[in-house]
């Protein structure tokens, strides 16, 4: 096929939302460019057929407002178009680029960053991550830690002596299955506790600027609010709650349901504690309704009114001055994060991955061992 004749495609590179340079991966006829000068126009003035492999070009694209962008020939037939990051600049290229028969396709469909269709996926995974500490995770399974694991436990199936391990081989993956989707997926810390309690003052302080409102009128808070941060490189998501009370108002109901709500499905709740007032029977029943959660005794700067009542293990904190902040974002994440796998451990890190895991392990214990190898050969 001639490369005018060829599929033109375009993917964009660079992971989601808004970023300084967007990425777009053009594969077709480069000379298409030139045959729509007003597109595209070279700083050198050269056509973008006659542009050296490896040339970086800068130039502006678009008819009108141009925008300006550095191109550059991968290959023959590949183009990278590097563009300011805003979701607008990219549609514009693609619309461009769709405009020249481009079908614009998913960065994994193309296979950009390996053949092995596991290998793409976890690169898919890669463009995801927010921190350093989870992208290295990301691309050691990116390299082949984790095909390599499962080729493993394939080539293992069929032969009787050493079937008896697959079980455990699957769960020694399985294992780090919750670790691994939090690598592209903050975990969910929800902040709990009585009106006024301080829940909208310590989520500031945890993240460093006023995300919420505080004020002393209980009921301020009447949705979730959320707020994104890293420590310690992982990324989290706090949550700001409704306070947890009996109430006639309905939009303050209705932000308690969703408390409730968030509080079942957060991977951790932060209970927090007004110290700085005598203890009522909503705070016990609290402590007795979230047996799991981490609790603070907040407002340390004030002087204590719980005394021994306070459960042992309750971190001291204060937001308005900031003792203890620190400490309670190194035992979040203590909870959170308890063991870190060690270099080069294989870690599912997408629910197909996991759920065809899943579905070998249980094929597996069944003794179905060819379905067992068909979920290990869909991976």
């Amino acid at each position: 096929m001639k490369s005018s004749e060829a599929r033109s495609t375009a993917a964009v590179l660079t992971p989601a939302g808004r970023g300084a340079v967007a990425t777009i991966e053009w594969r077709g006829d480069v000379a298409l460019l030139d045959a729509s000068p007003t597109l595209f126009r070279a700083a050198n003035g050269n056509p973008m057929a006659q542009q050296p492999v490896g040339r970086t070009v800068f130039g502006a694209w678009g008819r009108g407002v141009a925008e300006d962008v550095v191109l550059c020939r991968v290959d023959e037939s590949r183009l990278e178009i590097h563009c300011h990051g805003g979701a607008a600049a990219v549609n514009r290229i693609l619309d461009d680029l769709r405009g020249l028969g481009a079908e614009v396709v998913t960065a994994s469909s193309l296979n950009v960053w390996s053949p092995h269709r596991l290998d793409a996926e976890c690169f898919d995974v890669l463009t995801r991550t927010t921190t350093l500490r989870t992208a290295d995770h990301v691309m050691q399974q990116a390299h082949g830690a984790l095909r390599r694991a499962i080729e493993s436990i394939r080539q293992t199936v069929g032969g009787a002596e050493a079937e008896a391990t697959v079980v455990e081989r699957l769960d020694a993956l399985l294992e780090w299955s919750s670790f691994g989707r939090h690598l592209s997926e903050p975990w969910n810390v929800v902040l709990a506790g009585r009106p006024n309690v301080g829940k909208s003052s310590l989520m500031n302080a945890l993240v460093g600027y006023a995300r919420s409102i505080v004020y002393d009128q209980p009921g301020t808070t009447r949705d979730l609010l959320t707020a994104e941060t890293a420590f310690s490189g992982w990324p989290l998501r706090f949550f700001d709650t409704a306070g947890l009370r009996d109430t006639v108002d309905p939009i303050e109901s209705a932000g308690i349901a969703r408390t409730r709500v968030a509080t079942v499905e957060a991977d951790l709740v932060v209970l927090l504690l007004d110290s700085s007032v005598p203890p009522t029977a909503e705070d016990f029943h609290l402590l007795s309704t979230l047996p799991a959660a981490l609790v603070v005794a907040h407002k340390c700067d004030l002087s204590d009114r719980w005394g021994s009542a306070m459960p042992s293990g309750a971190i001291a904190v204060s937001s308005r001055e900031g003792h203890g902040v620190d400490g309670l974002l190194t035992a979040i994440v203590r909870r959170l994060v308890p063991v870190v796998p060690p270099p080069l451990t294989p870690i599912p890190v997408t629910s197909r991955q996991i759920a065809l895991l899943e579905d070998a392990r249980r094929a597996a214990v069944a003794g179905e061992w060819a379905s067992c190898r068909t979920s290990l050969d869909l991976l």
